[in-house]
């Protein structure tokens, strides 16, 4: 006899608080027993979802009790799994979109833009072609991260054989200004920015070993001149 007054009072509390959750979320005087359609669902206030998601909390564990005190009742349990569906959707409602991780992507994608500017184009593809596969595998467009994976695989391609015969060059001239000044144009024409900076300065310190070998030549140039002078005036004494 306790048993089942005891599962009729946990039966009436969990129609209560269904109630509250029907009269709270539908129109005033609507009478309805179940729950608005998505659209409307969406453009109720957060705090009547959250209070109406706490209450069909509150009915769920009411359902359960009474399904535990007896677990044959297949109206009780039909309820309890109508129950259960309508917290889920005004749980998705409180939790909001699903949050896509990107810490993957944003990886792979900042690693490609550092190993093209450092010169290294083969790894920089590489980790762009990865960062278009975390888009396409949470389903996202891939959009400006396909634009770069294109363009460097582009870049790469047209430009490969010009990088080849300009590094050829600066090993046959490694100390020349020439070969050097060619490449660290030819990284910075292809925006490796990195690479070309240390290129250019390699240039900068080559020009003024140059510049400082032709002055110390001149100088002994005129050394010498001088030298000749004086021995022609010494033979005169």
């Amino acid at each position: 006899m306790a048993t089942h007054a005891s599962f009729e009072r946990h039966k009436k509390e969990a129609a209560t608080h269904e109630g509250k959750v029907f009269v709270l979320l539908n129109k005033e005087g609507d009478g309805a027993r179940s729950l608005p359609g998505d659209d409307l669902l969406r453009k109720a206030p957060a705090s009547k979802i959250r209070t109406a998601a706490a209450q069909q909390r509150l009915a769920v564990r009411e359902y359960k009790e009474a399904a535990r005190l007896r677990p044959r009742d297949q109206d009780t349990k039909d309820q309890l799994r109508s129950a259960c569906l309508v917290l889920r959707r005004l749980q998705a409602l409180v939790d909001g979109p699903k949050q896509i991780p990107m810490r993957r992507f944003l990886a792979h994608y900042n690693l490609s833009i550092r190993y093209w500017d450092l010169g290294e184009a083969r790894q920089a593809i590489d980790e762009a072609r990865e960062s278009c596969k975390e888009l396409a595998k949470h389903g996202l467009p891939r959009g400006c991260a396909e634009h770069n994976l294109l363009l460097m695989m582009q870049v790469f391609t047209e430009f490969k054989g010009e990088q080849k015969k300009l590094e050829e060059a600066l090993q046959r001239s490694p100390e020349a200004v020439g070969p050097n000044y060619d490449l660290g144009i030819h990284f910075f024409d292809k925006r490796m920015m990195i690479k070309a900076e240390e290129q250019l300065r390699k240039t900068r310190d080559r020009a003024r070993t140059s510049s400082a070998l032709q002055l110390v030549e001149q100088d002994l140039v005129a050394l010498q001149a001088d030298q000749k002078d004086f021995g022609k005036k010494v033979d005169t004494f």
